[in-house]
Formats: structure tokens, sequence, C-alpha cells
């Protein structure tokens, strides 16, 4: 962390509260240490899912990222970030055909294919478009990655082809019209924090590559090994260790970059840029025992960050959390630490121990930065999305504005329906 509780603190109390604060310079640093663990020739690309803030991707851009993006809104941020279309690739499992056409128009680098209707799809409209539409072709791989608790790959998913039936049948989209397959993409697991598990996902698909490649005794220009690498959240994990990815990484590419010095080898990252440099700021409003427990309420909870909230989890287990009003030698006490919903879910903390907490302090939720906002229900009780504020070289800039009531109402449609007085009983 490169910004202190106090900074932290004067973001709050100057942006309000629930806001999202983020560390500039963490953001930096953390795409510098994958940057570095890799060869210089292994292009990192930024995936707007985790957090599509357009200052953010800027920042990251300003750096040297490329973008990995998901919808035709993330792909004009990207644009408007400073991205060139020859460094966007454009994925997932249902893209719509203005989409598309937008993606052939900017000759963005390439769109992953996830299905062989969508490849007719594209080259249609490539066709009509008088162009021709580069393209990766997306794998689900026989084999699931180790080590991670989504596996988008080696199991039944609306993700990629199958790889057995895509190695058979890659002779007949070499001969698909309007399209030119620049090579395959594989994305295979997320949220993992064991770097022998990367290398063997990466080495897999290397070698997939290869397969294809000989097989058909063609030439391709690009490889998307996806990446999935991950940042601990629980007390029980360990962070990925850079060192020991570098180790195995570095020569893995080397190697394949040795045999095929003209292919674009992408690794894709969020999580791991992003996560650790973003926090959640909530504002205490009541505290309250019911049942012998204590009950902190704060302004921010499931809507603004439902992955802190254990959404989607079995296990609900917390994020690290503090409280930053807290003097130094404060007291920790056990709390339940809720949102403002009438939700019995909307926790953010369960049994967790904080500096003595009163109405008014101001609580983090730390690993914060991606999935917050953008994987949240923000109009749950009409609430709306928080504030964000990046924290950067010493100053503090208001990267998104909080959502007001006025904002939210007005895009909404009145239907005028006329009242009627009630028919009172005689």
């Amino acid at each position: 962390m490169n910004i202190n509780n106090l900074k932290l603190l004067e973001a709050a109390r100057q942006y309000g509260t629930p806001s999202y604060l983020y560390d500039g310079e963490q953001i930096i640093n953390n795409y510098r240490n994958l940057k570095n663990a890799l060869p210089e020739f292994v292009d990192v690309f930024y995936a707007l899912k985790v957090n599509p803030n357009v200052s953010l991707v800027s920042l990251l851009r300003s750096k040297g990222a490329c973008t990995e993006v998901c919808s035709l809104t993330e792909m004009e941020i990207a644009l408007k970030a400073g991205s060139t279309p020859e460094d966007i690739i454009f994925l997932g499992p249902c893209k719509k055909d203005y989409e598309l056409k937008r993606a052939l128009e900017l000759n963005i680098f390439a769109l992953v294919i996830e299905s062989e209707t969508e490849l007719q799809r594209v080259s249609e409209f490539a066709k009509e478009m008088g162009v021709t539409a580069n393209v990766a072709i997306r794998l689900n791989p026989d084999f699931s990655a180790d080590g991670s608790p989504w596996k988008m790959g080696g199991r039944p998913t609306q993700f990629g082809i199958d790889e057995k039936h895509a190695v058979e049948n890659f002779g007949k989209y070499l001969q698909v019209p309007n399209i030119n397959i620049r090579g395959i993409h594989v994305y295979n697991g997320t949220s993992i924090l064991d770097a022998n598990s990367v290398y063997q996902n990466t080495k897999y698909i290397l070698n997939l590559y290869d397969t294809i490649t000989k097989r058909y005794k063609t030439k391709f220009t690009m490889v998307d090994v996806g990446g999935g690498m991950g940042i601990p959240y629980f007390t029980n994990q360990t962070p990925l260790d850079i060192k020991e990815f570098e180790s195995l990484m570095k020569p893995l590419f080397e190697e394949f970059h040795a045999v095929y010095p003209d292919t674009r080898i992408i690794m894709e990252s969020g999580r791991f840029i992003l996560g650790t440099a973003g926090y959640l700021a909530v504002e205490v409003n009541n505290i309250k025992v019911n049942h012998n427990k204590t009950f902190v309420i704060t302004d921010g909870g499931t809507n603004c960050h439902s992955a802190a909230a254990g959404s989607g989890r079995v296990v609900k287990r917390n994020f690290p959390m503090e409280n930053i009003s807290a003097t130094d030698n404060a007291e920790e006490f056990e709390y339940q630490v809720s949102g403002p919903l009438c939700s019995p879910d909307d926790i953010l903390g369960r049994n967790i121990k904080l500096k003595e907490v009163n109405v008014s302090d101001i609580l983090v939720v730390k690993s914060s930065g991606a999935y917050g906002p953008t994987s949240s229900p923000g109009l749950f009780h009409s609430h709306g999305f928080p504030a964000e504020i990046l924290v950067y070289n010493e100053e503090m800039h208001l990267i998104r504005k909080k959502d007001l009531p006025k904002d939210m109402i007005d895009r909404q449609v009145l239907v005028d329906f006329k009242i009627q007085a009630p028919i009172l009983n005689k």
C-alpha cells in the first residue's frame, strides 16, 4: 500500500461515502511486477471487466497495458482511454450484431470467436462491409486449471468450442470467407494463487497452439494464454509468488518465442493488477446489540460490494477490513458489519475483529479494486453506485461521480396513468 490511512480518511471525508478509493501507485506497481516477471515480448492485456473506469484504464494504458473488452461500452472506454484498435481484443459469449460491426469497423486486433455460429456471423458481416475480420478461436480445453476456484474451461461451459471438436475442424475454420484467423485463445480459470498452476495451464495452451499449427501447416500470429492470476482475500491465503512465477514463465515463453518469433503472446490480467489497490470506504451510521451480537450499520453493503458480502460463495469469509478512524492503541472488539439494505445477507463482516467502532467512523474494505462496483447491484434500494476516487502522486481525483436520486429518476420514463378517486361504500 502506497497511501496511508490518513489519506484514505481524507478522501472519504472529502468526497463522502460509500466510495471507492484507488491507490494509483499501487496499480502501477502491480502492473510492473507482472510485466517484469514476463519476457518483454509478452503483452499484458488489462481486462476491463474487473473495473472499467476510464481514468484507471488510461493510467494503465500510459504505462503500456493493452486492453481486453467484453462489450461495446468497454470497447469505447478503451478507445477514450487511449487504446488503439491494434491493442484491443473483444471476447464474450454473447456479442450483439452492432458490437461485432463496430469491432470490424475499428479493425481491432482480434474478435475472440466463442462458437462456430459466431464465426459464420462475423464472416457475413465482414463480407457485407467489404473487410477481412481478424479473429482468434476460443477453445474450451480438455485440461482443467488446478488451483482455480472458478474454472472457465475443462468442463461444460458457455465459453469457447470444445478442444477436440475445434482441433478436428480447424481446417474448415481456415476456409471461412472474409476471415483471418490470427490464432487461439484459452482462458482456463481465475483467482489462481499457485504459480505452478499458471505455468501448467500456459504450457498446455502453447502445446495446443503448436499442435494446431503443425497439423494444418498454417502460420498464426497470436496466442492468448489467458492468465487468471489472483490475489489473497482471506486469512489462510498467500499471495502469488511472483519470483516463482517469473522463474517458470520466462523460460517457457522464451522457448516458445524461439520457435514462433512472429506470434504475439497475450496474457490477460485484471484482478492481479487492480485488486489490492482498491478500498471501499463506508461510514458508520448506527451501532446496536441484537441477540448478543454487536451490529455496526454502515452506508455501503452488498449494493456497493457484493463480493465482500459473499454473493456467489457457499462459504462466506471476510475480506480484510479496518477502522481507519480508530487510534493506534484502540482496543479490539468483535462486530457484525452490515450495509443499509433490508436484506439479511447484507453483511460485509461476520464476527470480525476491529478496533473500537463509533458512530461516524470510516471503515474500509481492502482488496476491493476488482469486481467491486462492476459486480454489485447498485440499484438495490435505489441507492445508486458510489463515487470513485483515484489517489495518485499525492493528489486526489474524482473519477466517478456518485449517483444522485435525480440521476436515477431521470433515466426512468413515467407513464402518466389517470388516477381515479376511490369509490366509497355507501
